[in-house]
């Protein structure tokens, strides 16, 4: 589609030439303290905290803000002649940046219902990971494993258009950065003693669990007071079922810290095999 510049177009002629001189002078100070104020941030620190994190990302909506009032200011008396003349223009433009419209529409969804902060460990459009980012048009994400059961970051930056919070769900998992109901199963013969593998792998759960339970029921309640649910209480749950093959499987949930969770789980799946294993060479020389 075309669109050519009427003759009486009021932009030609050198008109508004003061506006466009104020407008690059605002958009080029803006960005210039913006960057700067980023570079003091980061200058002394290697890795760059969740504080700064925030404070970076404020900034850049700060920066929006001011650039788009500034114009508004700037460009409000030439508005009204210019409207009929950019009619046409305005329809292109508005057909050309539906997506950049959404990205804000979608910014708003995401401020007004607090889906996503910096900080916070969430699920957005399939990806996984702990919100180091935000402004208006994206939510950058570093990267959580996606499998559900490993907390550690994969190393990669995922940034996701701000459009995902008009039409998909946000998971917010920000508990998941401290403590994680860890679930975990393990499935052996019905000859063996599943009681004694359950006080093992009890043992097991309550031996490394020792330094960090005060913490972990301090945190457990602050989350039942934040949800205003009963939650499962600190302690491991060990339940039984049949397979199809009918085998025994036992499944564990426990409160773990989330960075030792799978250290903790194969602690005590190690404790669990050790007891089959001995069962079985017991049974082979009696």
């Amino acid at each position: 589609m075309n669109f050519s510049i009427p003759e009486n177009f009021p932009w030609q002629g050198g008109a508004y030439t003061e506006e466009i001189v104020s407008s690059i002078i605002l958009v080029a100070t803006t960005m210039l303290l913006r960057i700067a104020m980023e570079k003091a941030l980061r200058r002394k620190a290697f890795f760059i905290t969740e504080k700064q994190w925030r404070v970076i990302s404020k900034l850049k909506t700060a920066s929006f803000l001011i650039i788009a009032v500034g114009l508004f200011v700037i460009w409000a008396p030439s508005l009204r002649s210019l409207a009929l003349s950019l009619t046409a223009f305005a329809v292109a433009i508005i057909i050309a940046t539906k997506e950049l419209i959404m990205c804000l529409s979608g910014s708003v969804v995401r401020v007004v219902s607090n889906a996503a902060n910096v900080g916070d460990w969430v699920e957005l459009n399939g990806v996984r990971g702990q919100v180091v980012d935000v402004d208006v048009f994206s939510t950058t994400l570093q990267e959580i494993h996606s499998d559900g059961r490993s907390y550690e970051f994969t190393g990669r930056r995922v940034t996701v258009p701000n459009a995902v919070y008009l039409s998909l769900p946000v998971r917010n998992e920000t508990f998941y950065g401290h403590y994680v109901y860890h679930k975990f199963s393990m499935v052996f013969l019905p000859n063996n003693d599943f009681e004694h593998i359950e006080r093992l792998v009890q043992d097991s759960l309550t031996h490394d669990m020792e330094p960090h339970i005060e913490l972990a029921r301090r945190y457990n309640a602050a989350l039942e007071r934040k949800s205003g649910l009963d939650l499962q209480d600190v302690d491991p749950e060990i339940k039984f079922e049949t397979t199809i093959d009918a085998n025994i499987k036992m499944n564990v949930v426990a409160f773990l810290p989330t960075r030792k969770a799978v250290k903790f789980e194969q602690n005590a799946i190690r404790a669990a095999l050790s007891a089959i294993t001995k069962e079985s060479k017991a049974a082979e020389n009696p």
